[in-house]
């Protein structure tokens, strides 16, 4: 059975270095002939062309003791003004080991403000709806570099980029997006908590080379791109009425933070001159009287990956079996169980194009997870796509969430190995909803023009 999804249409541009690339004709990298009718608004957006930050449009946090929504930094970290900087066409936000400096007495979560200082930016001005974009290269180091947007309840997070994590390489190759609810009552449990989220894993280190980030924000859906590729496409009715946090104006966010929970990084850990968050813009554009091009039609390149049909057309290892359930599941009726004790594997060996960018999507669930210190995982993966990578994603949680891979095939690729599995743990894990879509260029005409 052909299934048509509209989760998402892309361009067939493989991810790529920046370096070379010119974004300064100041349309969307997304939609360089802006077919859509895209006008920069200059109150949120900056090339950074001068030697100092334009105060007119931003606030630097901890300037003259004031911070935008009390938000001092996360503790061990503190924001501190010597941490922005402009130079070269560049805003660059430096994250330092400094013990001497004179930190704010207390406790932000139970830690100390010490150590370590950094720095944050957010524009003077709001605006609803739009299309947001920033070039830059992340922090190459134990640490969160960000681009987010806060509202009377609501924050999206287009990203938040770890330059390096030791106890997972992968997550270094991690374009995570999120929203959080802050329209709640402070004293409900999910008050600021991930409302929704979306994870990508990306064919290299996002902290080595400079890429272009960025999002369309509709009345009722969200599109997430880099460099120019789309690679999710979701509606506000996808995400259920009580995720979607995006209803009012927003201030831009740019940052660098330390995530304590994750990784606090230590002395030996930076070099002399800092960790630099380097941004070479940031733009936001808005349109009117135009149609908006939401979420499109795309057919799923994987017979039968809801397992409707069982396990036909499907290559197992170990126990593996299709459940029937009447709630709780992403699609249709069934999805597949992975039991624990030994490795467990569904694969399919899928026909592709040669030189073809693709993403491969999955639903899954780890059910004994405790989400406190019990982590059971499984693994999406795909390999033998003729370049020699073999990436791969984790997933840990006990509820049902979707990660995705984008990959580029080789000249002389026609197939790839698609794949889920407990191999490294053998615990029990859910899967349900394979996609394997090939990505298109959305702002084409019929013709491809």
């Amino acid at each position: 059975m052909k299934r048509i999804t509209n989760i998402i249409s892309a361009s067939a541009l493989s991810i790529l270095s920046l370096l070379t690339i010119d974004t300064k004709a100041q349309t969307p990298f997304s939609d360089p002939a802006n077919k859509q009718g895209w006008v920069l608004n200059n109150a949120v957006s900056d090339e950074f062309q001068g030697t100092s930050i334009d105060k007119d449009k931003w606030i630097v946090q901890g300037e003259n003791d004031n911070y935008e929504n009390n938000f001092k930094g996360r503790a061990p970290s503190q924001f501190v003004p010597h941490a922005v900087s402009v130079a070269n066409g560049k805003l660059v936000i430096t994250t330092r080991w400094e013990p001497s400096y004179d930190f704010i007495k207390g406790k932000h979560k139970g830690l100390y403000f010490e150590n370590i200082t950094t720095g944050a930016v957010i524009t003077k001005k709001k605006f609803k709806n739009g299309y947001m974009e920033i070039k830059c290269k992340p922090a190459d180091g134990p640490l969160s570099s960000a681009f987010w947007f806060t509202g009377k309840g609501g924050e999206l997070d287009l990203f938040e980029i770890f330059g390096k994590y030791p106890k997972d390489k992968k997550v270094e190759q991690l374009y995570h997006t999120s929203f959080h609810n802050w329209g709640l009552d402070t004293k409900d449990p999910l008050y600021g908590k991930t409302s929704w989220e979306n994870k990508v894993q990306l064919p290299k280190r996002l902290a080595e080379d400079y890429h272009v980030y960025g999002c369309e924000w509709g009345e009722d859906f969200l599109k997430i791109y880099v460099d120019g590729q789309l690679v999710r496409c979701i509606t506000k009715d996808e995400m259920g009425e009580e995720n979607w946090v995006m209803n009012n104006e927003q201030k831009v966010w740019v940052d660098n933070e330390v995530f304590p929970w994750k990784a606090t990084p230590k002395k030996e850990d930076f070099p002399k001159e800092g960790l630099k968050f380097e941004i070479d813009y940031v733009r936001v554009w808005q349109k009117e009287g135009t149609t908006d091009i939401g979420c499109q039609a795309t057919e799923n390149i994987i017979p039968n990956g809801s397992f409707e049909n069982g396990l036909d057309d499907w290559n197992v290892l170990g126990k593996v079996k299709v459940v029937q359930a009447k709630k709780d599941i992403i699609d249709g009726k069934k999805y597949v169980k992975l039991s624990a004790g030994k490795e467990a594997t569904v694969s399919k060996v899928i026909a592709l194009k040669p030189h073809t960018t693709y993403i491969l999507s999955a639903y899954a669930r780890s059910p004994f997870t405790n989400m406190k210190d019990v982590w059971q995982n499984g693994w999406l993966g795909v390999k033998a796509f003729g370049t020699g990578q073999q990436p791969i994603i984790k997933y840990f949680s006990n509820e049902w969430n979707r990660q995705s891979i984008l990959f580029t095939t080789g000249a002389n690729a026609n197939k790839t190995y698609i794949y889920f599995t407990n191999k490294w743990q053998k615990k029990e894990v859910h899967v349900d909803h394979f996609e394997l879509i090939e990505t298109i260029n959305e702002n084409k005409t019929v013709d491809g023009k």
